[in-house]
């Protein structure tokens, strides 16, 4: 059953020794469900180059949150930082805070000379400082991205859609069992609601018969009581909505078995969504106490048949 999940995950990487010297290369690509094709990337290079990113991601993909993080490594598969300096580590410039440093340290003596009592900056107060000081001012130029880092980015997004086509394999695999188990209740529903008007007929004439004085040879009117089962039938009539559901997991079963294209997961959601209307419609119809225990078990398998297909693409 050719459908494809929105859960997946595909990573691809390559040596590169840039202008810091050598390097690895890292792209991660994963995605969740998701209504619309949502795109949040990260990656160290030009904010340029995120349209071409964001282009070729969705012109793989249809539906879902996707996340596509590019990083550069040492060869340790270290992140990229300078871990002698814990303060580059965290994106602060040593000499900016020495900056900070000495400028806390002039306030501090001239507040004195006018004799107002200060408290001293926290070393947490002065870092904060630091970075919103930094921000302030020019950005480093951003590393240019290796000549191979589109058909790097190509790799990883392969990985995740055959990601995405195995999970589907085994979602269409569990919405097929279910769309049977609820076709089997279906008919099961449609053969109780079949002898529906004789044992409504049979339950009035008991009725009539018990209401009826004994001592009185009145007799039933036949035609009275054909009219009462006949309204009886009327209203516990589920013919409609038997056929209906038939229709929509027929429909249901045509979708499992497309080519896996965007938006298959809305159309079986819409089906769900009219299973569910249906089979409510035939519990708050149906009198026999049988049919509505399984209408209510079928409404169970069809809430299970929501959940699944939320993954869908």
């Amino acid at each position: 059953m050719p459908i494809h999940s929105m859960t997946g995950f595909g990573s691809a990487t390559r040596a590169w020794r840039g202008p810091e010297g050598p390097r690895s290369v890292v792209v991660e690509i994963r995605s969740v469900n998701g209504r619309h094709l949502e795109v949040r990337i990260r990656q160290p290079f030009a904010p340029a180059l995120e349209h071409e990113l964001r282009t070729r991601v969705s012109g793989r993909l249809g539906r879902g949150r996707v996340d596509l993080m590019v990083t550069l490594r040492g060869l340790d598969g270290a992140v990229d930082a300078d871990r002698s300096d814990p303060l580059a580590a965290i994106g602060i410039d040593s000499a900016a805070l020495d900056a900070v440093v000495r400028a806390s340290v002039v306030a501090a003596e001239r507040a004195a000379r006018a004799k107002l009592e200060v408290v001293p900056p926290t070393s947490l107060q002065l870092l904060e400082f630091a970075m919103r000081s930094q921000r302030g001012s020019a950005e480093p130029d951003a590393p240019e991205p290796p000549s191979f880092l589109l058909e790097l980015v190509d790799g990883a997004i392969d990985a995740l859609v055959a990601f995405r086509s195995r999970e589907g394999e085994g979602l269409g695999v569990v919405l097929g069992g279910l769309a049977a188990e609820l076709r089997g209740m279906l008919g099961r529903v449609a053969a109780m609601a079949a002898g529906e008007p004789a044992r409504a007929a049979a339950l009035l004439r008991e009725r009539l018969r018990a209401l009826i004085d004994p001592a009185e040879p009145t007799a039933i009117d036949p035609a009275r009581l054909a009219q009462e089962v006949a309204l009886l039938a009327g209203r516990g009539d589920v013919a409609e909505e038997l056929a209906r559901a038939d229709i929509h997991l027929t429909r249901f079963a045509e979708v499992l078995r497309q080519p896996p294209t965007p938006g298959q997961g809305r159309t079986l959601e819409f089906v769900g969504q009219e299973l569910l209307r249906e089979f409510t419609t035939i519990g708050s119809k149906i009198a026999n106490h049988a049919a509505a225990a399984v209408v209510i078990d079928a409404k169970g398998t069809i809430e299970r048949i929501r959940e699944q297909v939320q993954n869908v693409e």
